[in-house]
């Protein structure tokens, strides 16, 4: 016979397990797993839509606006319904819009940290009437004033842009190469940001670009070193907190600082490292996108037969 104080060890127990498988994504069967890519929309998100699922895309990401420009597309109730009713008809789930370059949250420049603020709202309202489940933006530039402060302006940031946006869609911090004063390179201050605004917890997450870990001198070549990189990620930020991987590989040096994108397999990062990344049993919730370059034909226009093979490819590595 167990006593009182055994049976509430016991229960206290039970309860302490069950938070822990709670808070941990379990592995997602092979057959759930989201792949898709980056793609161009040129005034016609609703063919891209379809494209993306004629070459064997599960998930999506586009821009909802011009990646280098402030000014916000205009209002389209009509189109936005269009295109997210389209990705639904496709099977394109998550959908992602990738933020313009040119926000910069961690700007002491009052002007830019004000125009970042506004279209990075912007881009979490159109992304809701797009269907989008998350938004990725890059955490960007401290300009000189040092990091605790270039942090601490993204969180002021993101309290005012949180409580005005729609709480369906996730806000994704990007990780970054590590050039200049730029901010993301390290785990450390992706978990920064986030330990600043627990309040938002179920909004905000984390995107991890391979080529831009590698830039910032993440080793992710073999299994050895990935299974460290994750093992670190996890300690400081959270693996749960992975929704998005961007992969991508590039022909630049290992901490380089550099970000240049390339193809799979036409990089220098390599397969087993990719394999290891993409397979590991953690990672299964995360969709995974591409932003590789697209092949284009003698007459300029995407060859999607090329990218077909090219994400046929991926399904390999990743074991579908």
């Amino acid at each position: 016979m167990h006593s009182d104080a055994e049976r509430i060890l016991q229960h206290d127990r039970d309860a302490e397990l069950a938070l822990s498988k709670a808070s941990k994504p379990s592995p997602t069967p092979l057959s759930d797993r989201r792949l898709g890519r980056h793609m161009p929309t040129n005034s016609k998100p609703v063919k891209a839509a379809a494209i993306a699922q004629q070459i064997g895309c599960n998930a999506v990401q586009i821009f909802a606006s011009n990646p280098t420009g402030w000014r916000p597309t205009a209002d389209n109730p009509t189109n936005c319904a269009a295109f997210a009713q389209a990705t639904r008809a496709c099977g394109l789930d998550p959908v992602v819009i990738h933020a313009p370059y040119l926000i910069n949250l961690a700007s002491p420049d009052e002007f830019i940290w004000e125009k970042s603020t506004a279209l990075l709202r912007w881009t979490l309202l159109r992304g809701a009437q797009l269907g989008a489940k998350y938004v990725v933006f890059h955490t960007g530039s401290h300009r000189g004033t040092g990091v605790e402060a270039g942090i601490a302006r993204i969180a002021e940031a993101l309290t005012l842009i949180l409580p005005e946006t729609p709480p369906e869609v996730m806000l994704l911090l990007e990780n970054d190469v590590g050039a200049g004063n730029s901010l993301g390179h390290s785990f450390e201050q992706l978990g920064a940001i986030l330990n600043l605004l627990p309040q938002y917890a179920q909004r905000l997450a984390v995107c991890l670009d391979t080529a831009h870990l590698w830039g910032a001198g993440h080793d992710i070549s073999n299994t050895v070193s990935v299974q460290q990189v994750l093992q670190h990620f996890d300690e400081v930020v959270g693996l749960e907190r992975l929704k998005v991987i961007h992969l991508n590989d590039t022909k630049m040096a290992l901490g380089s600082h550099r970000d240049v994108h390339a193809r799979i397999g036409e990089g220098i990062i390599g397969e087993e490292g990719l394999h290891a990344l993409l397979c590991d049993p953690r990672l299964t919730h995360a969709a995974v996108l591409l932003e590789t370059p697209i092949m284009t034909d003698d007459d300029g226009k995407e060859d999607w037969e090329h990218d077909t093979h090219h994400l046929q490819r991926v399904k390999k590595l990743m074991d579908l």
